[in-house]
């Protein structure tokens, strides 16, 4: 059997994220296969129908982000940031299809869809001055180039009905996503994942899961996130609705931090981001950052096998 492959740009996107994640869940892992002009435009139909299951509507926003008084991780510091945001100027997005599982009469049954997306534009941190006692802070705007790549994989089913000659595609399972700047070195080694119950860590973010298997968190569950990274003087933050706040470092490369998960029922996303430490203490030194980004639902809402 032969593998299909093919890579599509898109227009731009303004979408939600769906994403699988934790220990448990059914890894799927198809064989290689072969597949059909007729296939290729149902698969690339069914993704564009479902935009709230290809981007999480998080990582773009140019909300800001506070630093906090929370010491450097006790390295020098060459500026004091306040606060920081990203400036999105070009986004270019990618999708590549890829073909398995064949059936009697040679078809594919399974496609795997790897969505990339190239971000550019400019990280932003605001430095504070030194100032007389007394006197209101005065700060200047440190601008770094940003180039991020974002990356995510569906996976989708054919069904045939009886009745039918034409195949009906249908996304089953998903991967969070995975944002990193060009030549970083930052990286995050695991997210764990702790509400009530429930206690799972992420320790691959592009594993395929089914849909059924995301996060169920009910309104307004108190959520304690504890990221692993490679140093432990990063700076990690949360990504959660309109919220931005600063983990707690441990000193140990963990960093903690809690929030409440959302009221409404639905789907929601969140995410967690480590930046260097000189991406926010050091002028001279590149903007450096990994992101993971999930989703989870509210009940009532559940997921179907597969999307609608």
């Amino acid at each position: 059997m032969h593998r299909t492959s093919r890579v599509l740009l898109a227009a731009p996107l303004a979408l939600l994220l769906l994403a699988g994640c934790g220990k448990g869940g059914d890894a799927l892992a198809p064989s290689e296969s072969t597949a059909t002009s007729a296939d290729q435009a149902a698969v690339q139909q069914e993704v564009a129908q479902h935009p709230e299951l290809v981007e999480d509507g998080l990582y773009e926003s140019e909300a800001q982000t506070a630093i906090g008084d929370e010491a450097a991780g006790g390295v020098a510091a060459a500026i004091h940031p306040l606060f920081y945001w990203r400036q999105i100027t070009d986004v270019e997005r990618r999708f590549e299809f890829a073909f398995a599982d064949s059936d009697s009469t040679g078809r594919p049954t399974t496609a795997v869809v790897t969505v990339h997306k190239f971000l550019h534009g400019w990280f932003n941190v605001v430095a504070g001055e030194r100032t007389p006692e007394g006197t209101p802070i005065e700060g200047r705007v440190v601008r770094k180039r940003l180039n991020d790549h974002a990356v995510r994989r569906l996976v989708l089913k054919r069904f045939d009905a009886p009745d039918s000659r034409r195949a009906s595609w249908k996304i089953v399972a998903t991967s969070a996503i995975q944002i990193t700047s060009r030549d970083a070195k930052t990286r995050i080694e695991s997210l764990r994942v702790q509400a009530a119950d429930l206690d799972t860590t992420l320790t691959d973010p592009l594993a395929l899961f089914r849909l059924r298997r995301i996060l169920r968190l009910p309104p307004e569950t108190e959520v304690t996130l504890t990221v692993t990274t490679l140093s432990n003087d990063d700076v990690v933050v949360l990504y959660a609705r309109d919220r931005r706040f600063r983990f707690h470092n441990n000193g140990d490369n963990t960093y903690t931090g809690t929030w409440s998960s959302a009221l409404a029922a639905g789907v929601h996303h969140f995410g967690v981001n480590a930046l260097s430490h000189g991406s926010l203490f050091d002028d001279e030194a590149p903007y450096d950052s990994q992101s993971w980004i999930l989703p989870y639902v509210t009940p009532p809402t559940e997921l179907a096998d597969f999307a609608p």
